[in-house]
């Protein structure tokens, strides 16, 4: 037994020649090419979540940051005012334990169109090689400096920290020639407006996305180091009226809804890191 939808093309097809037979070439396109964009508009419709992060039309976008509000225009905007970019997320684990940095620099290149893997990103970045000494407290007395290079082990095999802002934007340099741009020490609408003109940033914070009160200090070869064993780094790829997203290299999630204001308490605290590429994605 043939189902409703086959009976009524059997029905139909005779009465469609006939018609086709006395009509002219030039209405015949014109009816093909309707259906045509017909069919494209039920795809589009039927994808809408990825239709509304690649179909965008522009909208102004006003966040409130430090009580005050900035208005941004995006082309990159959808439908519900918010600036989202489809980027890929990657997970550090369970490789990198300590590997937030060089993850988040894997998905921005990614964005580019040159993938490079975190496991290589791990080998290429700068270290400082200075060994970790303890106090006989048990406190870090002496250890690298992450301004100069990764300090302690990425992959978790031994004690490890972390890398700031200057190694990354040198190894983005290395596989893109001239084209990182370091964000750090601007403001944090600086740093908004590069993800509403296309451009993912490399973002400095805490484990919580909030600011924190644990801090260590010890000597480096360059001078003493401040630093929280909550830092980390994550991919800003968006962000709405109260919301940033990011990319977590920790879970692996994509566009990871945070609150604006304690991510950029923490972001401030860490010494307004960002790094992104002068030239977006075309």
């Amino acid at each position: 037994m043939k189902t409703r939808r086959e009976r009524n093309t059997l029905f139909l097809l005779p009465m469609f020649k006939h018609w086709l037979l006395h009509m002219g070439r030039v209405q015949v396109m014109a009816i093909v090419l309707s259906v045509v964009i017909f069919l494209l508009a039920i795809r589009t419709g039927a994808n809408s979540d990825v239709a509304s992060l690649e179909l965008r039309e522009a909208a102004q976008v006003t966040v409130m940051v430090n009580r005050q509000k900035y208005t941004f225009v995006s082309t990159l905007a959808n439908q519900s005012h918010q600036v989202l970019l489809r980027v890929p997320a990657f997970s550090q684990l369970p490789e990198l334990h300590n590997g937030c940095e060089v993850t988040s620099l894997s998905m921005l290149l990614s964005d580019t169109g040159k993938y490079v893997p975190k496991t290589t990103l791990a080998t290429a970045i700068q270290k400082d090689t200075t060994p970790l000494t303890l106090n006989r407290n048990g406190q870090i007395a002496r250890w690298g400096n992450p301004d100069y290079g990764f300090v302690g082990s990425v992959s978790g095999n031994a004690p490890g920290y972390g890398v700031y802002h200057r190694p990354i934007a040198e190894l983005l340099n290395k596989i893109e020639p001239g084209q990182a741009l370091d964000l750090t020490g601007s403001s944090f609408e600086k740093v908004l407006s590069m993800v509403a003109s296309g451009r993912p940033v490399i973002v400095w914070t805490t484990l919580d996305f909030a600011p924190v009160k644990s801090w260590v200090t010890w000597q480096s070869p360059e001078g003493m180091v401040r630093a929280t064993m909550y830092e980390h780094t994550v991919l800003l790829v968006g962000f709405d009226k109260t919301h940033l997203f990011v990319n977590n290299p920790l879970t692996g999630i994509q566009a990871e809804s945070v609150p604006i204001g304690p991510f950029r308490e923490s972001w401030i605290q860490m010494g307004r890191q960002a790094v992104t590429v002068k030239n977006k994605k075309v």
